[in-house]
This record gives structure tokens, sequence and C-alpha cells, in this order.
């Protein structure tokens, strides 16, 4: 995994480079004392490194470090970005599923956890939503995560000096996709599921987080999931990607119209970012922007979650996606950077 420490000390010179030196008109840096971060499988920590996750060398939604080294060794963007900021490697708040009681984790504030929704508690692989290994996620949203933080805070309280990270809706979206594959609800009944998540996300944010005292929040919106190897492996790919392009385009704009930036809120547009490096993969030092490095087919349920060393179809590091949907480690540096510079531009960094 050297390359992947490399390669951030690269890019990290870049966003430096990109500051314009140090003068009178940039803003002093906040000095973080945490990072706190809720959602789902992209921001995942290690919920699921428990059990027969765990033994079969898997626990994050990538190509998962080996035990060994995987205490010093980011492989998601939350991780990388606590890394810059000073703060250590940040550990998963619950952990839990697949069998595994759930157990909080004092000290612990990456709350996200995979197949998680932004209010629905039955998210992708919740007990009883799936079949099969995946049947027995915890997924709980990111409501309740904002509340789990909050309840063991001092005062049910954010300091005020914590960095802040929300990222959900891509779930709220494959749900909803799901439902109308399964002739359950129509496009349109879909495109309102999702505004209403976004409104909800927005939400949250405003009533759960801002009104609470945190005063250094990012918003990340949903990835361009039309440029994943998603849509190419699904039964019907055009009709697949016309859907998800739609409740993603209603999801990020109703989350936008809802939770503008302010003082205290950043929006980063990760739209923007994944689908410019399908577009432009060689801008990006990417080798490959379309297929999953891993072998997905020998893994459960075709996830990245059990990825390692030894399950991968291609070796190359510079792969943007570990599966159908979730970036490779250096994928994830890639939006690491892409959020630390956005912080820079306003201040914060």
């Amino acid at each position: 995994m050297r390359y992947f420490k490399f390669g951030l000390a690269i890019l990290m010179a870049v966003i430096l480079a990109s500051c314009g030196g140090g003068g009178s008109d940039v803003p002093a840096k906040p000095k973080f004392s945490s990072q706190v971060s809720f959602g789902d499988s992209l921001s995942d920590v290690g919920s699921y490194q428990v059990g027969a996750v765990a033994t079969a060398g898997g626990g994050q939604f990538t190509i998962n470090a080996a035990s060994a080294v995987k205490v010093t060794t980011p492989t998601n963007w939350t991780e990388y970005t606590s890394l810059s900021l000073g703060l250590g490697m940040p550990c998963a708040a619950t952990t839990g599923g697949f069998g595994v009681a759930t157990t909080t984790h004092a000290g612990c504030y990456g709350y996200g956890e995979g197949g998680a929704r932004v209010t629905n508690p039955a998210g992708v692989g919740n007990t009883g939503t799936t079949a099969g290994v995946f049947n027995t996620a915890m997924t709980i949203p990111v409501v309740s995560q904002i509340a789990s933080y909050l309840s063991t805070a001092v005062g049910n309280k954010f300091s005020g000096d914590e960095i802040v990270f929300v990222m959900a809706g891509a779930n709220d979206v494959f749900t909803q996709a799901g439902m109308v594959a399964a002739t359950a609800i129509s496009p349109a009944s879909a495109v309102v599921a999702v505004q209403t998540a976004a409104s909800e996300l927005a939400a949250a944010v405003n009533t759960q987080i801002v009104a609470n005292g945190a005063k250094y929040v990012v918003v990340v919106n949903v990835p361009d999931i039309g440029s994943t190897p998603y849509i190419a492996l699904s039964a019907n790919p055009a009709a697949t990607k016309s859907l998800i392009d739609g409740l993603v385009g209603a999801f990020n704009a109703q989350l936008k119209a809802d939770l503008p930036d302010s003082a205290n809120v950043l929006n980063v547009d990760a739209f923007t970012a994944s689908h410019d490096e399908v577009a432009n993969p060689a801008k990006y030092n990417l080798n490959n922007a379309q297929l999953p490095a891993c072998n997905i087919a020998v893994l459960p349920n075709n996830s990245s979650l059990f990825c390692n060393a030894g399950t991968l179809s291609f070796s190359d590091p510079y792969y943007l996606f570990a599966d159908a949907v979730h970036p490779t480690p250096y994928g994830h540096l890639l939006f690491a950077t892409y959020v630390l510079q956005a912080m820079t531009n306003k201040g914060w960094y």
C-alpha cells in the first residue's frame, strides 16, 4: 500500500500549491479537535469488520488492506482526510452485523455504515430486505447515527471544533430503483421518495448538527452512479442508467435547494468529481475507470466488502472502482483530495 501514501503526498502537494501561499487574505485554519463522519458505505471505516467478514480479510467497501497494516494504511476517503488533518486513523463508532452482536466504541466517530439510508432503518442488506449473506447488515440510518453521537457528547451537543462529514442518499436511490424494477412503484413515485430523503437529510444537518453547535459541516452529494460499472453490469443498461440518472439528479437538486452553503455548511459536489474521473481518467492518473479491480464473481453479493489483495482481477493500483460502485483506495484518495481542496477554498484547511 506504499503507493497510496506516496500518491497522497503528491496530491496534497498539489492542494498546497493551489492555495496561493500564505497571504494575509487567507483565513486562519481552524484546529479541529476531531473528525465525525455520518453516512453509508462510502464513509464506512469498518462497521462490519467483525466475524466472518473480518476472517475473510474484508471490512470496508474497497480493496481492503491486510489486517497487519490496516491501522496505518488508509483505504477510505475519511481516513485520508483524518490523517491529513492530523487527527489519526478514524475508527468505527459501531460494529456488528452478519451474525455478530452490535457493539459501540467510545472515542470512535466513524458512524457511516454500508447500506444505511437517510432515515429508513431498512437499508440495503438489512434483515429481511435481501436474501443470503447480505440480510443481516446493521444499516443504522444517518439520522440515528447523529442521534447516537449526540447522546454521548458533552451537553448532548457538538463542541464546535469538530470537522463533521455527512454523505448519504445513494442507498435511497438504489432502494427506489429496485422498487421501480420490481414494478412496485412508478418512476415518478421514486423521484418523490428520493426528494423526500434529500429534504430529510438537509433537515437533519440543520436541526441535529448545526443547531446543536457544529461549525464546520461538510455535506457531500450522491456521486455519478450512472457512470459506474453498475450500469454496464445491469440487465438493461440503457434503462437502468436513465432511471438512476433521474433519481440521483432529483436527490442532489433537492439537497442543494434545501441546504445551501453557509458559514457553517460546505457542500461538496461528489457527482461532478466522480463524473469527471470517468470521463477524463488520464487527468487523474487512472489506468482504468470502467472495470472493477476486484473479482466480484467470487465475492459474496459481488461486494468489495470482502475484497482484498487475494481476490483481485487486476492488481493495478490505479483502477477507479473496486466493485460495481465503490472506489478503490486510490479512488478514495482522489475524493479526499477533492474534499480537502473544497475545504481549502472555504478557509477551513
